[in-house]
Protein backbone atom coordinates (compact mmCIF):
# COMPACT_ATOMS: atom_id res chain seq x y z
CA UNK A 1 0.00 0.00 0.00
CA UNK A 2 2.85 2.39 0.92
CA UNK A 3 4.31 1.39 -2.86
CA UNK A 4 1.33 2.80 -4.01
CA UNK A 5 1.12 5.97 -2.47
CA UNK A 6 4.58 6.68 -3.08
CA UNK A 7 3.51 5.98 -7.33
CA UNK A 8 0.75 8.35 -6.78
CA UNK A 9 2.45 11.31 -5.55
CA UNK A 10 5.72 10.26 -6.95
CA UNK A 11 4.85 10.13 -10.86
CA UNK A 12 3.11 13.51 -10.65
CA UNK A 13 5.80 15.46 -8.92
CA UNK A 14 8.77 13.94 -11.20
CA UNK A 15 6.38 15.26 -14.29
CA UNK A 16 6.45 18.67 -12.94
CA UNK A 17 9.55 18.98 -12.27
CA UNK A 18 10.34 17.10 -15.98
CA UNK A 19 8.32 19.75 -17.35
CA UNK A 20 11.20 22.35 -16.35
CA UNK A 21 13.68 20.78 -17.86
CA UNK A 22 12.54 20.38 -21.52
CA UNK A 23 15.82 22.84 -23.50
CA UNK A 24 13.61 25.92 -24.65
CA UNK A 25 10.94 26.05 -23.01
CA UNK A 26 9.97 27.71 -19.63
CA UNK A 27 8.26 25.75 -17.17
CA UNK A 28 4.11 26.06 -18.25
CA UNK A 29 3.48 27.51 -13.93
CA UNK A 30 5.52 31.04 -15.00
CA UNK A 31 4.98 31.42 -18.61
CA UNK A 32 0.81 31.12 -18.26
CA UNK A 33 0.30 30.62 -21.72
CA UNK A 34 -3.12 30.78 -21.84
CA UNK A 35 -3.14 34.30 -20.76
CA UNK A 36 -1.26 37.05 -23.04
CA UNK A 37 0.86 39.30 -22.00
CA UNK A 38 0.17 42.70 -21.46
CA UNK A 39 0.35 44.95 -24.92
CA UNK A 40 2.93 47.34 -25.31
CA UNK A 41 1.93 51.02 -24.14
CA UNK A 42 2.83 53.93 -25.46
CA UNK A 43 2.47 57.92 -23.04
CA UNK A 44 -0.84 58.67 -22.94
CA UNK A 45 -1.26 62.47 -24.23
CA UNK A 46 -1.05 64.48 -20.96
CA UNK A 47 -4.90 66.17 -19.78
CA UNK A 48 -4.73 69.92 -19.15
CA UNK A 49 -6.55 71.11 -16.28
CA UNK A 50 -6.10 68.20 -14.11
CA UNK A 51 -3.18 66.30 -11.35
CA UNK A 52 -0.82 64.25 -14.14
CA UNK A 53 0.71 61.47 -11.52
CA UNK A 54 3.96 59.21 -12.45
CA UNK A 55 4.55 56.34 -10.65
CA UNK A 56 8.30 55.21 -11.23
CA UNK A 57 8.05 51.80 -9.61
CA UNK A 58 11.87 49.35 -9.54
CA UNK A 59 9.34 46.09 -9.80
CA UNK A 60 6.22 44.98 -10.28
CA UNK A 61 4.20 45.17 -6.80
CA UNK A 62 6.13 48.38 -5.55
CA UNK A 63 3.19 50.25 -6.83
CA UNK A 64 0.56 48.41 -5.29
CA UNK A 65 2.57 47.73 -2.00
CA UNK A 66 3.25 51.64 -1.40
CA UNK A 67 0.19 53.54 -3.12
CA UNK A 68 -2.26 50.77 -4.00
CA UNK A 69 -5.23 52.79 -2.18
CA UNK A 70 -3.42 56.24 -3.15
CA UNK A 71 -3.56 55.27 -6.68
CA UNK A 72 -7.69 54.20 -6.67
CA UNK A 73 -8.12 57.34 -4.86
CA UNK A 74 -6.53 59.31 -7.30
CA UNK A 75 -8.58 57.57 -10.36
CA UNK A 76 -11.70 58.17 -8.22
CA UNK A 77 -10.70 62.13 -8.37
CA UNK A 78 -9.80 62.14 -12.39
CA UNK A 79 -6.13 62.68 -11.79
CA UNK A 80 -4.37 61.14 -14.47
CA UNK A 81 -2.19 58.27 -13.85
CA UNK A 82 0.90 56.70 -15.28
CA UNK A 83 2.82 53.54 -13.52
CA UNK A 84 6.10 53.31 -15.18
CA UNK A 85 8.19 49.47 -14.58
CA UNK A 86 11.30 49.75 -14.89
CA UNK A 87 12.05 46.18 -14.16
CA UNK A 88 10.17 43.02 -15.23
CA UNK A 89 10.89 41.81 -11.47
CA UNK A 90 12.37 38.76 -13.85
CA UNK A 91 15.73 38.26 -11.11
CA UNK A 92 13.31 36.64 -8.58
CA UNK A 93 14.95 33.17 -7.67
CA UNK A 94 13.48 32.25 -4.92
CA UNK A 95 9.96 32.50 -6.42
CA UNK A 96 11.50 30.83 -9.59
CA UNK A 97 12.38 27.63 -7.43
CA UNK A 98 9.39 27.54 -5.74
CA UNK A 99 7.27 27.94 -8.95
CA UNK A 100 9.08 25.37 -10.74
CA UNK A 101 10.31 22.87 -8.42
CA UNK A 102 13.58 23.32 -10.43
CA UNK A 103 17.01 24.50 -8.51
CA UNK A 104 18.21 25.51 -12.07
CA UNK A 105 19.11 28.95 -13.06
CA UNK A 106 17.97 28.73 -16.44
CA UNK A 107 17.63 32.01 -18.89
CA UNK A 108 14.22 30.95 -20.18
CA UNK A 109 12.66 30.44 -16.99
CA UNK A 110 13.20 33.90 -15.58
CA UNK A 111 12.29 35.68 -19.00
CA UNK A 112 9.18 33.75 -18.08
CA UNK A 113 8.84 35.13 -14.83
CA UNK A 114 8.93 38.21 -16.36
CA UNK A 115 5.96 38.17 -18.21
CA UNK A 116 4.04 36.65 -15.78
CA UNK A 117 4.90 39.58 -12.76
CA UNK A 118 3.91 42.08 -16.21
CA UNK A 119 0.38 40.05 -16.15
CA UNK A 120 -0.11 40.25 -12.50
CA UNK A 121 0.60 44.40 -12.79
CA UNK A 122 -1.88 44.72 -15.47
CA UNK A 123 -4.15 42.69 -13.49
CA UNK A 124 -3.68 44.57 -9.78
CA UNK A 125 -4.02 47.67 -11.60
CA UNK A 126 -6.65 46.78 -13.20
CA UNK A 127 -8.75 46.23 -9.96
CA UNK A 128 -7.63 49.50 -8.48
CA UNK A 129 -9.59 51.23 -11.89
CA UNK A 130 -6.20 51.56 -14.21
CA UNK A 131 -6.62 50.80 -17.43
CA UNK A 132 -3.35 48.43 -18.62
CA UNK A 133 -2.28 51.28 -21.18
CA UNK A 134 -1.44 53.55 -18.54
CA UNK A 135 1.34 51.02 -17.62
CA UNK A 136 4.85 51.27 -19.08
CA UNK A 137 6.87 48.10 -19.24
CA UNK A 138 10.62 49.51 -19.69
CA UNK A 139 12.42 46.18 -19.46
CA UNK A 140 15.54 46.93 -17.48
CA UNK A 141 17.45 44.60 -15.74
CA UNK A 142 16.28 43.72 -12.22
CA UNK A 143 19.43 43.39 -9.62
CA UNK A 144 21.63 45.34 -11.92
CA UNK A 145 20.02 48.65 -11.38
CA UNK A 146 22.46 50.20 -9.06
CA UNK A 147 25.28 49.00 -12.04
CA UNK A 148 23.71 50.86 -14.40
CA UNK A 149 24.57 53.96 -12.32
CA UNK A 150 28.21 53.27 -12.37
CA UNK A 151 30.20 50.71 -13.76
CA UNK A 152 27.51 50.54 -16.65
CA UNK A 153 26.67 54.13 -17.59
CA UNK A 154 28.15 53.64 -21.29
CA UNK A 155 29.20 50.10 -20.74
CA UNK A 156 26.31 47.39 -21.58
CA UNK A 157 25.39 45.33 -18.54
CA UNK A 158 24.63 41.55 -18.68
CA UNK A 159 21.88 39.90 -17.27
CA UNK A 160 22.54 36.67 -14.73
CA UNK A 161 19.52 35.80 -14.86
CA UNK A 162 18.04 36.64 -18.02
CA UNK A 163 21.35 36.51 -19.82
CA UNK A 164 19.99 39.84 -21.96
CA UNK A 165 21.77 42.71 -22.68
CA UNK A 166 19.10 44.73 -24.16
CA UNK A 167 15.01 45.11 -23.40
CA UNK A 168 14.21 41.64 -25.33
CA UNK A 169 10.72 41.95 -23.94
CA UNK A 170 7.88 42.06 -27.06
CA UNK A 171 5.98 44.38 -25.24
CA UNK A 172 9.04 46.64 -23.68
CA UNK A 173 8.28 50.59 -23.82
CA UNK A 174 11.38 51.04 -26.05
CA UNK A 175 12.64 47.14 -27.68
CA UNK A 176 16.23 46.81 -27.92
CA UNK A 177 17.38 49.52 -25.93
CA UNK A 178 20.69 48.20 -24.31
CA UNK A 179 21.07 47.73 -20.92
CA UNK A 180 22.71 50.74 -19.52
CA UNK A 181 22.27 53.95 -17.38
CA UNK A 182 22.48 56.34 -19.88
CA UNK A 183 19.76 54.72 -22.35
CA UNK A 184 17.82 54.50 -18.94
CA UNK A 185 17.91 57.94 -18.10
CA UNK A 186 17.09 58.70 -21.83
CA UNK A 187 14.15 57.00 -21.83
CA UNK A 188 12.64 58.02 -18.92
CA UNK A 189 13.37 61.75 -19.56
CA UNK A 190 11.42 61.09 -22.62
CA UNK A 191 8.13 60.15 -21.06
CA UNK A 192 8.73 62.37 -18.32
CA UNK A 193 8.21 65.12 -21.39
CA UNK A 194 5.89 63.77 -22.99
CA UNK A 195 4.03 63.21 -20.22
CA UNK A 196 4.55 66.40 -18.31
CA UNK A 197 3.85 64.45 -14.78
CA UNK A 198 3.00 67.44 -11.86
CA UNK A 199 3.50 64.75 -9.51
CA UNK A 200 6.11 62.00 -9.43
CA UNK A 201 5.84 59.04 -7.09
CA UNK A 202 9.73 57.66 -6.46
CA UNK A 203 11.59 55.05 -3.92
CA UNK A 204 13.01 56.51 -0.92
CA UNK A 205 16.49 56.85 -1.24
CA UNK A 206 17.36 55.45 1.76
CA UNK A 207 15.26 52.04 0.43
CA UNK A 208 16.70 49.04 1.81
CA UNK A 209 16.66 47.53 -1.91
CA UNK A 210 19.49 48.82 -4.19
CA UNK A 211 17.31 48.85 -7.44
CA UNK A 212 15.14 51.02 -5.56
CA UNK A 213 18.14 53.35 -4.30
CA UNK A 214 19.25 53.41 -7.92
CA UNK A 215 15.58 54.30 -9.23
CA UNK A 216 16.02 57.48 -7.54
CA UNK A 217 18.84 58.73 -9.34
CA UNK A 218 17.68 57.42 -12.73
CA UNK A 219 14.11 59.14 -12.05
CA UNK A 220 15.92 62.79 -10.62
CA UNK A 221 18.49 62.79 -13.45
CA UNK A 222 15.58 62.33 -15.77
CA UNK A 223 13.74 65.31 -14.69
CA UNK A 224 16.62 67.38 -15.11
CA UNK A 225 17.11 66.23 -18.30
CA UNK A 226 13.24 66.54 -19.60
CA UNK A 227 13.97 69.92 -18.90
CA UNK A 228 10.09 70.16 -17.71
CA UNK A 229 8.30 74.12 -17.55
CA UNK A 230 6.78 73.63 -14.23
CA UNK A 231 9.20 71.01 -11.97
CA UNK A 232 6.75 67.95 -10.37
CA UNK A 233 6.17 67.40 -6.96
CA UNK A 234 8.37 64.75 -5.72
CA UNK A 235 6.96 62.20 -3.12
CA UNK A 236 9.26 59.24 -1.82
CA UNK A 237 7.49 56.29 -0.89
CA UNK A 238 9.38 53.45 1.34
CA UNK A 239 9.57 48.95 0.66
CA UNK A 240 12.35 48.01 2.35
CA UNK A 241 13.11 48.95 5.51
CA UNK A 242 14.60 46.92 8.36
CA UNK A 243 11.96 45.17 10.33
CA UNK A 244 9.18 47.17 8.81
CA UNK A 245 6.18 47.17 8.23
CA UNK A 246 5.69 45.58 11.52
CA UNK A 247 3.98 43.47 12.60
CA UNK A 248 4.84 41.03 9.34
CA UNK A 249 1.28 39.84 8.18
CA UNK A 250 -2.50 41.50 7.83
CA UNK A 251 -4.45 43.92 9.86
CA UNK A 252 -6.29 46.30 7.99
CA UNK A 253 -7.13 48.05 11.48
CA UNK A 254 -3.31 48.76 12.04
CA UNK A 255 -2.08 52.08 10.39
CA UNK A 256 1.16 52.24 8.31
CA UNK A 257 4.00 54.37 10.28
CA UNK A 258 7.32 55.19 8.90
CA UNK A 259 10.11 53.49 10.58
CA UNK A 260 11.77 54.87 13.48
CA UNK A 261 15.51 55.02 11.32
CA UNK A 262 13.84 57.73 8.77
CA UNK A 263 11.91 59.95 11.44
CA UNK A 264 14.05 62.94 10.24
CA UNK A 265 11.90 62.91 6.88
CA UNK A 266 8.95 64.64 6.60
CA UNK A 267 5.98 62.22 6.28
CA UNK A 268 2.53 62.62 5.01
CA UNK A 269 -0.17 59.97 5.95
CA UNK A 270 -3.02 59.33 3.97
CA UNK A 271 -5.92 57.31 5.52
CA UNK A 272 -7.86 55.11 3.45
CA UNK A 273 -11.58 54.17 3.65
CA UNK A 274 -12.53 50.86 4.08
CA UNK A 275 -13.16 50.11 0.09
CA UNK A 276 -9.87 51.39 -0.41
CA UNK A 277 -8.06 49.08 2.11
CA UNK A 278 -10.32 46.26 0.17
CA UNK A 279 -9.37 47.43 -3.61
CA UNK A 280 -5.80 47.46 -1.97
CA UNK A 281 -5.77 43.60 -0.82
CA UNK A 282 -7.45 42.43 -4.11
CA UNK A 283 -4.47 43.89 -6.02
CA UNK A 284 -1.55 42.69 -3.52
CA UNK A 285 -3.33 39.29 -4.59
CA UNK A 286 -3.11 39.86 -7.91
CA UNK A 287 0.86 39.38 -7.30
CA UNK A 288 0.61 35.47 -6.81
CA UNK A 289 4.19 34.86 -7.85
CA UNK A 290 5.58 37.23 -5.26
CA UNK A 291 2.66 35.89 -2.74
CA UNK A 292 4.28 32.08 -2.14
CA UNK A 293 7.71 34.15 -0.86
CA UNK A 294 6.66 37.26 0.67
CA UNK A 295 3.06 36.52 1.74
CA UNK A 296 3.21 37.79 4.76
CA UNK A 297 5.35 40.99 4.15
CA UNK A 298 3.04 42.18 1.18
CA UNK A 299 -0.09 41.79 3.08
CA UNK A 300 1.85 43.83 6.03
CA UNK A 301 1.44 46.79 3.86
CA UNK A 302 -2.61 46.84 3.89
CA UNK A 303 -3.26 48.82 6.15
CA UNK A 304 -5.82 51.29 7.27
CA UNK A 305 -2.96 53.97 6.08
CA UNK A 306 -0.16 54.92 2.81
CA UNK A 307 2.63 57.19 3.62
CA UNK A 308 5.09 58.95 1.75
CA UNK A 309 8.14 61.64 2.49
CA UNK A 310 7.95 64.52 1.18
CA UNK A 311 11.12 66.21 -0.89
CA UNK A 312 11.29 69.61 0.26
CA UNK A 313 14.69 71.34 -1.13
CA UNK A 314 17.17 72.45 0.50
CA UNK A 315 16.21 70.52 3.30
CA UNK A 316 16.29 67.24 2.34
CA UNK A 317 18.31 67.44 -1.19
CA UNK A 318 17.98 64.01 -3.19
CA UNK A 319 20.84 62.06 -4.22
CA UNK A 320 21.93 62.82 -7.43
CA UNK A 321 25.19 61.30 -9.21
CA UNK A 322 27.87 61.71 -11.88
CA UNK A 323 27.21 59.04 -14.72
CA UNK A 324 30.05 56.72 -14.56
CA UNK A 325 31.36 57.08 -11.14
Amino acid sequence: MRRVRRWVWGVPLLAFVGLGLVPGVPHPTLGVWWIPAPPRGEVPLPQQGVQRVLIVAPHPDDEVLALGGTIARLLEHKSQVLVVFLTNGDANSAAKRLLTGNPLHRAVDYRALGYRRQKEAVNALRVLGLPKNHALFLGFPDQGLSSLTNKNWKEVYRSPFTKAQAAFYTNSYRPGAPYTGETLTDVLAEIMKAFSPTVVYLPHPEDGHPDHRASVQFTVAAVLKAGLEESPEMRLYLVHAPSWPSPRRLNVALQLDPPPTLGQWTWRTKELTPELVKLKLAAVRAYSSQRVTNGKFLASFVRSTELYALYTAPARPLPTFVPGT
